[in-house]
């Protein structure tokens, strides 16, 4: 596609110079912090990417080939989860990439979903066959044919299609073609993995592989197309993997035949040193023995998660356990801002507003217009009263303007008071940076705007007026002749809930303070600033850890330099709109003989809770998982432990959803807590 399709080649080529300022940054960022430094808080999953698996059947029962079941595709979702968290076994290299996936639990019409999908397409006897073509050409059909068939948002969604074939292969026999996904910057038709059926399963690589392309990962021979072709490596930031810390090796392929063993000894590539496992063991090689991603793949996945076509599942609604509308109804239509002759070079990528993200294609991919006051998923969800930014990104590559209106009395006038972001020309300014050049402009929700319905958001992005027939932005009905409009779902509440912390609680691990807490309805909550006392009067911030925005989200800190023999902490909840709110206080007191105390956190739980325990002496643990009969489902014991946390996965083929008891014994003493399996 790169040879292809210069759109698509276009985008790729701006996103790796976006994401090489983003690795430069955070670098400098992070060489620039002192050993006490405020972000020493981490959360434990920094970034989750809601999933959606399209099964495209061929008629078959569900268990049988080419329709996996829904443990085994939630297996390969667990164990993609556990490469990219650095805990499957054997994980070598950097371990936790802090970027993790679950299936989606809101659909596209904001009806709880499994985030699995099964499409019968038994009627179309080449797909039968042979399933989905890799290139252009082949046996079978086009992509798109597929992929039209169910495409949830990309905006809101990481679609995945598994497939009965590609290229007529279906992975049980010989040398076939697994997998293959597309860089963030391709049309939003074409955005996404097809994999085939048989790969679906825990263990097997090609789901990990394909997400590291999603993630702007690229082979560690990229630029070899053979066994004896070494890439150009002068620059490792800007040829081959474009990843320092992965040596350059060639292709482990010959006369077009794999060969997955890992190598050994002189690596012709690196000047004879012996090859790496950073290269052989790594997911993104063609080796059978893989097990690692390093710190320079991590880099580029963070910073992947920054691009406009990636940013918006952070906090997407499609994974958010609440929702806050009962029904939803799209605002009525109103001027027609349709482009008159949509054009690839100019567009909006996305726009930012409380917490949320969403993007698109170029004017010329949307074709010029894109609405998604239909969407529920799309929905921005704002407060009476309350002051927000509007952040909008553009192509950036000529120059362009945006506006946007936000329709308060919902009458499709978009009056002068209604104009939120005063139109800006000439962006970049010339000779300015790009890609994506981001302007922001602040406004207050005013007096007298409707509250209680869905109301219309309107961006519009046209080339700049140097351009002859671009169109000045002077109203939100200004139609754009290049560039293109994009409509947003807006709800404004008289009131908001404020955040609920179902529990914070500390204690001492390891001579370590760790503290953990849970909470509810992050609507508009930004980020925790952890508060330390000596005395419990003055408190200083030691730590921050960014909100999920996810309803029941668990957190942890651990404050590693506390001296003293009592130490009281506090939470300072920080909203975007700017109040703040600070939690009850927890003491912890050094060396002070502390009562065993059991928790359970992840609770409810999909496929594993965690069981904390705090004990003033080392014991035998043992957790038993009983039914409301009393039937046992699980057990397991540990030795010697006396604080710390255990992870328990039960197997889900035994339980399903639905209520049941933990029994933790500890120094002889049961303590019993309530589960919920959704």
């Amino acid at each position: 596609m790169m040879n292809t399709d210069p759109q698509y080649k276009k985008r790729v080529i701006e996103n790796e110079a976006r994401i090489q300022t983003i690795i430069k940054n955070q670098l400098a960022r992070k060489a620039a912090q002192p050993a006490n430094a405020r972000t020493s808080g981490t959360l434990a999953t920094l970034y989750t990417i809601p999933v959606v698996v399209h099964v495209i059947t061929t008629g078959g029962a569900v268990g049988t080939i080419y329709n996996p079941t829904d443990a085994q595709i939630t297996g390969a979702i667990n164990y993609l989860n556990q490469v990219y968290n650095g805990t499957y076994p054997g994980t070598e290299g950097v371990g936790d990439i802090q970027i993790q996936f679950a299936l989606a639990t809101r659909g596209p019409n904001c009806t709880s979903t499994t985030g699995i999908e099964r499409i019968d397409f038994s009627s179309n006897a080449t797909y039968v066959s042979n399933g989905v073509n890799s290139g252009s050409t082949g046996s079978g059909v086009n992509e798109l044919v597929v992929k039209n068939l169910s495409r949830w948002n990309p905006s809101s969604y990481y679609n995945i299609w598994v497939v009965d074939k590609i290229d007529g292969a279906n992975g049980t026999s010989g040398q076939f073609i697994a997998g293959y996904a597309y860089f963030a910057g391709a049309s939003p038709f074409y955005d996404g993995t097809i994999m085939l059926a048989t790969q679906m399963i825990a263990g097997q690589k090609t789901l990990p592989h394909e997400i590291g392309h999603a993630l702007s990962l690229y082979h560690p021979f990229e630029g070899s197309t053979d066994v004896t072709i070494c890439p150009a490596n002068s620059s490792c930031s800007t040829q081959g993997d474009k990843v320092c810390d992965t040596d350059p090796i060639s292709e482990n392929m010959s006369s077009g035949v794999l060969d997955p063993t890992c190598r050994t000894g002189a690596n012709a590539c690196n000047g004879g040193a012996s090859y790496s496992i950073n290269t052989e063991h790594n997911y993104m090689n063609y080796s059978n023995c893989y097990t690692l991603f390093t710190a320079g793949q991590r880099d580029r996945m963070q910073a992947a998660m920054l691009l406009p076509d990636r940013a918006s599942y952070i906090n997407a609604w499609s994974q958010s356990a609440t929702y806050p509308l009962s029904t939803f109804t799209a605002p009525a239509g109103t001027c027609n801002v349709n482009s008159t002759s949509a054009n690839p070079n100019v567009g909006l990528l996305d726009i930012s507003i409380d917490n949320k993200t969403f993007s698109s294609g170029t004017s010329g991919a949307d074709n010029g217009y894109v609405d998604k006051t239909g969407e529920c998923t799309s929905l921005i969800y704002l407060q009476a009263g309350g002051t927000y930014t509007l952040s909008a990104s553009v192509l950036g590559v000529n120059q362009e303007q945006v506006g946007a209106w936000l329709d308060y009395n919902n009458d499709g006038a978009y009056s002068a008071s209604e104009n939120v972001f005063p139109t800006v020309d000439k962006i970049p300014a010339a000779g300015g940076v790009y890609p994506y050049p981001t302007r922001s402009n602040s406004f207050t929700i005013p007096v007298g705007a409707q509250t209680g319905t869905v109301l219309r958001l309107r961006v519009i992005e046209e080339a700049a007026t140097i351009y002859t027939n671009a169109v000045s932005l002077t109203s939100g009905c200004s139609a754009p002749f290049y560039g293109q409009a994009e409509d947003y779902p807006v709800y404004i509440a008289a009131t908001t809930l404020p955040i609920t912390l179902e529990y914070f609680k500390g204690s001492m691990l390891n001579n370590v303070n760790h503290l953990s807490w849970r909470s509810s309805n992050e609507i508009n909550t930004e980020e925790f600033e952890v508060e330390r006392s000596y005395n419990g009067t003055s408190y200083e911030p030691i730590g921050t850890v960014s909100a999920s925005g996810a309803d029941g989200s668990t957190y942890s800190f651990d404050d590693k330099t506390a001296a003293g023999n009592v130490v009281y902490y506090r939470l300072k909840e920080m909203d975007y709109t700017g109040p703040s709110k600070f939690s009850s206080v927890v003491i912890i007191r050094k060396g002070a003989l502390q009562e065993t105390g059991v928790t359970i956190l992840n609770n409810p739980f999909r496929d594993n809770f965690t069981v904390s325990i705090s004990s003033p002496v080392q014991s035998k643990v043992a957790i038993n998982l009983v039914d409301i009969t009393g039937k046992l489902l699980y057990t397991r014991t540990t030795e010697a432990l006396s604080s710390g946390f255990i992870t328990i996965t039960p197997d889900s083929k035994e339980i399903s959803a639905g209520v049941y008891l933990v029994q933790v014994i500890v120094n002889g003493k049961t303590f019993t807590k309530k589960v919920i399996k959704e």
